[in-house]
């Protein structure tokens, strides 16, 4: 939130941004060449940017022909050293602070009100504006005056406002932002029907927090409300009357503080404190009250839940006895299916070791008819080759006599020819 308005002069237009982000009443910056002969100047966003070319003003030209005196952002390339930005103007909403002191209400009690502008430079033809506001706000309004002229306006209208009301209803004008107002707002307070206030504040007065013998104050706070919102739209409407020829936009007036004396608010103090006491002891009561309803229905409660849990455990303990019997009942037969189960298995246990056993000795028995045929058919073949065996043996023997004969003979030949031929 500004306090003041002003210009100031940069270095460059590089840091116009950094700069009017943080100075909160800096409007125009004036940004200096930076001593660089350069054929080329840029133009930051967020800004109005008026060209002078040897401190004469020099207008845009664009693609279709038309002129305008604020320079679009971007790169401007291929103009001579001596052409360049001379002044930057913000196109941020500002809030601006303008307190007015020492105002004089209807029954003379002097109080104090804050009042915050919002505001802007106009100028940008996409809301359809007229650039050219831009370059009479710079050499003509100037940011100073523009703060003086605010002040002016509106510290008048302050105090006509504060003069035409009384204390006790001085701090209903402090209002929101006044964006728009209503039709029904911008009659005169004697339009307004006092039987419809004491209707609508009957049926939102709660009296235990706010007593009942305040309908007056309430009255009067809610008429200083809506003339206070309807005072801070009209003051806005008004400036813009004043302004928007000059190229400023008030966007939103808000009344933010009213200030009594001390003497005044703490005599309203105490009275609101009264009412709160007093609004503190009957809610005291009422809980004390609400208290003792809510114990007794919890005793009855608590003896309804007992009552009820004796009767649900009746119930159960006899749908436990009757299960109890069922399940007797149940393994008295599941006994009775066991023994049953038990004989017949003992009763084919019994058949299958009977056959079982008769298997086995038929099994044997085979098995001692196979094993005597297969011996008798081996003590047979047995025989056989025995004999076979002996006529062979038999066969061979003569066979070796009559070589053993043969030979013997052959050699008693041999000798006697050996004999013969040596005689």
């Amino acid at each position: 939130m500004a306090s003041s308005l002003y210009s100031d002069d940069c270095s460059s237009v590089s840091k116009a941004n950094s700069l009017f982000a943080t100075e909160k009443g800096l409007l125009v910056l004036r940004p200096g060449g930076g001593g660089c002969l350069s054929w080329y100047f840029t133009v930051p966003s967020g800004c109005y940017a008026l060209v002078t070319r040897h401190g004469a003003d020099e207008d845009y030209v664009a693609e279709d022909g038309t002129t305008s005196p604020v320079w679009p952002p971007g790169l401007h390339y291929f103009y001579p050293p001596w052409m360049g930005v001379s002044n930057l103007v913000t196109m941020q909403s500002i809030v601006l602070d303008l307190p007015v002191k020492a105002c004089k209400t209807k029954d003379n009690v002097t109080v104090n009100v804050d009042v915050d502008l919002v505001f802007r430079i106009m100028g940008d033809a996409d809301r359809g504006e007229d650039p050219l506001l831009v370059r009479k706000f710079v050499y003509e309004v100037k940011p100073r005056g523009l703060e003086q002229q605010l002040r002016d306006a509106q510290e008048e209208a302050v105090r006509a406002l504060t003069r035409s009301m009384r204390h006790t209803e001085i701090y209903g004008i402090r209002s929101g932002p006044t964006t728009r107002v209503k039709s029904s707002d911008k009659k005169d307070d004697a339009s307004d029907s006092d039987t419809d206030d004491t209707d609508s504040v009957a049926s939102d007065r709660d009296e235990v927090l706010e007593g009942s013998s305040d309908n007056s104050d309430r009255l009067t706070a809610k008429r200083g409300t809506r003339r206070g919102v309807r005072v801070a739209a009209e003051m806005r409407d008004r400036l813009n009357r004043q302004f928007v020829p000059q190229g400023v936009l008030i966007e939103s007036v808000m009344i933010t503080r009213v200030t009594l004396p001390d003497d005044i608010t703490s005599q309203m103090t105490e009275k609101t404190m009264v009412i709160s006491q007093n609004a503190q002891q009957r809610m005291y009561h009422e809980n004390t009250m609400q208290n003792t309803r809510m114990e007794e229905e919890v005793a009855g409660m608590v003896q309804g839940f007992y009552e009820e849990r004796m009767q649900e455990t009746a119930a159960g303990e006899e749908k436990i006895g009757e299960e109890k019997v069922k399940l007797n009942d149940l393994v008295a037969q599941a006994k009775k299916s066991e023994a049953n189960i038990r004989e017949e298995s003992q009763v084919r246990i019994e058949k299958m070791m009977a056959e079982k056993k008769l298997e086995e000795q038929r099994v044997k028995d085979r098995m001692y008819e196979t094993i005597t045929n297969i011996r008798a058919e081996a003590e047979k073949e047995s025989a056989e080759m025995l004999a076979n065996s002996r006529a062979d043996a038999q066969s061979m023997i003569a066979e070796a006599e009559l070589r053993s004969t043969q030979n013997h003979a052959e050699a008693q030949k041999v000798l006697s020819a050996a004999e013969g031929k040596i005689a």
